[in-house]
């Protein structure tokens, strides 16, 4: 079953499906593009982050070595290495006065003027502080010692240290008195936090930087989210590189450096940030591309739609001009453009032609079977013999003068065979009876359209002619049978046979009177036009005989 709704027409599929082609294929480019972007992106990142790796490693080595010669150089102050070697005088007196401290405090002062470090320390031989200098002293408290793993007062040291809950990089020096023995050692102390991370990012020239120490993130140019979610991978993994979703963007990272196996410094870049790029690029070519091939495609639609769908429309008209003029017996004309089309042409007006053939052998059989009836009907009066035949002759007359079409008229023709069809199931005793008939009897004649109307119900191919069986009897002024309709209420084709069956009655013998002439039987039609009969269609009757033309007065002229 259907659900009712037109199908779209061929136009609109076969642009449809064009058109719907053209998307898949540029969706597939589109996906192509895009995954190659991507890849290319990703190529791009990694060799942007090996850059960074190779530039920091440089930079780093670099700032450290700085970092320590600076602090040799600092180490060699003649005033620094006086005030620290009468410190160790004074410690082996066993007493250090405090104006030496004072001294060895104001000379750090300078040295921290001269040095950007966030803590520069002094200690002794024992490692204790002696004084401590920067914005991150107070976490080197003075007279605590400084222990970091793996230092000794008389080797410099590169290292981490944490103190006071902060991370620090850590560069230190001996202090060598005039005899080269050490008498002190002087540490640098970077923390690294996230100043230092911008540091890193500015100086590596990679897009983000991470520090990250015995697995926590403590410093990084990463949003809080992001470096969160970098801590779990960064502790999860051992891989130097590698690619992580962070904050819903997808980011390459790798190692930079690092120091002691327990701080690492990493480089990341955003895949999808440079995608973005990349696409936006992308896209716009592919823009214009599809908007070409759109155009392509819109143009070559129309074009094959046209070549397909023209003998087509072409066929669709001729079978519409044929079903509109119900002439089965016209030919298709061949549309030469196609051969699939022609060959269906072909076998339809075949398949046609059979149709038409079968049609006139079903309309002879159709009409035998009436003219059968009505003859069978006519036979049981031989006063009535040929009367449904001549009911109908002069029906189609009536019919052409009121210009019906040939469709009416057939109807018109076979519905005044059988219109007295219903006359089988009246008694002969009523039908024949030579005088006047009494009340009952009258009321089993004015069954007989009812009875007639019964009959034909049971022959679907009947059912055109039902009303005129049914209800030729009925009259303009509503005092007809069986129904008892009113003017126009009545069928047209009803009134046509009422007018003929009433002319033809009168104009026939009967075994109780004889017949009237025509222009008797005329005058008596318009006498009763407008109550019994039609006046328009005892007009067209009047006109259809031969000669017969009728005055204003109802009087028939002969011409």
């Amino acid at each position: 079953m259907t659900d009712g709704r037109r199908p779209p027409p061929l136009l609109t599929r076969t642009l449809m499906v064009t058109f719907v082609t053209v998307a898949v294929l540029l969706a597939m480019v589109f996906s192509v593009v895009w995954f190659s972007t991507r890849r290319q992106v990703r190529e791009s990142v990694a060799a942007n982050l090996s850059a960074s790796q190779r530039v920091f490693s440089a930079l780093e080595t670099r700032r450290q070595r700085e970092m320590i010669a600076q602090t040799g150089v600092v180490a060699d102050s003649p005033t620094l290495k006086a005030a620290i070697d009468t410190y160790v005088e004074e410690t082996r007196g066993g007493q250090v006065t405090s104006a030496l401290l004072q001294t060895i405090d104001g000379e750090m002062d300078k040295v921290a003027a001269q040095i950007l470090s966030d803590a520069i320390m002094l200690t002794d031989l024992r490692q204790n502080t002696l004084s401590a200098k920067g914005r991150l002293a107070d976490r080197w408290p003075v007279g605590r010692p400084v222990q970091l793993a793996g230092s000794s007062a008389n080797a410099t040291y590169d290292g981490i240290a944490r103190m006071g809950g902060l991370v620090f990089r850590v560069s230190a020096v001996p202090m060598l008195a005039g005899d080269g023995t050490t008498v002190g050692t002087l540490y640098l102390a970077t923390s690294l936090d996230e100043a230092y991370a911008k540091q890193l990012k500015q100086d590596s020239g990679a897009a983000d930087v991470a520090i990250v120490s015995d697995g926590l993130v403590i410093g990084s140019t990463l949003p809080a989210k992001a470096a969160h979610e970098f801590e779990t991978i960064a502790g999860r993994s051992n891989d130097p590189d590698g690619v992580a979703t962070l904050d819903g963007e997808e980011q390459a990272y790798r190692r930079l450096v690092s120091i002691d196996s327990s701080t690492t410094f990493y480089a990341l870049g955003s895949i999808d940030a440079m995608s973005k790029t990349a696409m936006r690029d992308a896209e716009f070519s592919l823009a214009l591309v599809a908007l070409a091939a759109l155009a392509i495609a819109l143009a070559a639609s129309f074009w094959l739609a046209g070549l397909v769908t023209a003998p087509i429309g072409t066929l669709s008209k001729s079978l519409t001009a044929m079903t509109a003029s119900h002439d089965v017996k016209a030919r298709l004309p061949l549309t030469g453009s196609s051969l699939e089309i022609d060959a269906l042409t072909d076998t339809f007006n075949g398949l046609m032609a059979s149709v038409a053939a079968a049609e006139a052998d079903t309309e002879a059989a159709y009409t035998g079977a009436i003219r059968a009836l009505a003859t069978a009907l006519d036979a049981r009066d031989a006063y009535t013999a040929g009367h449904s035949e001549r009911v109908s002759v002069l029906s189609v007359a009536i019919g052409r003068h009121l210009s019906l079409s040939n469709r009416d008229l057939e109807v018109v023709r076979l519905g005044a065979l059988l219109h007295d069809i219903g006359k089988i199931g009246v008694p002969d005793g009523v039908l024949m009876k030579p005088g006047k008939l009494t009340d009952a009897e009258y009321q089993t004649i004015k069954q007989h359209p009812v009875l007639g109307a019964r009959i034909l119900k049971s022959v679907p191919f009947l059912a055109p002619h039902i009303p005129i069986v049914e209800l030729h009897h009925e009259r303009p002024d509503g005092r007809g049978y069986p129904h008892g309709l009113r003017g126009d209420d009545i069928p047209l084709a009803a009134r046509i046979v009422h007018v003929a069956d009433a002319y033809d009655a009168m104009t026939t013998a009967r075994a109780y009177r004889g017949a009237r002439p025509s222009s008797e039987a005329l005058q008596e039609l318009w006498r009763c036009a407008g109550t019994e009969f039609h006046a328009d269609i005892v007009d067209a009757l009047t006109k259809a005989l031969p000669g017969g033309v009728v005055s204003g007065s109802g009087a028939v002229v002969h011409a």
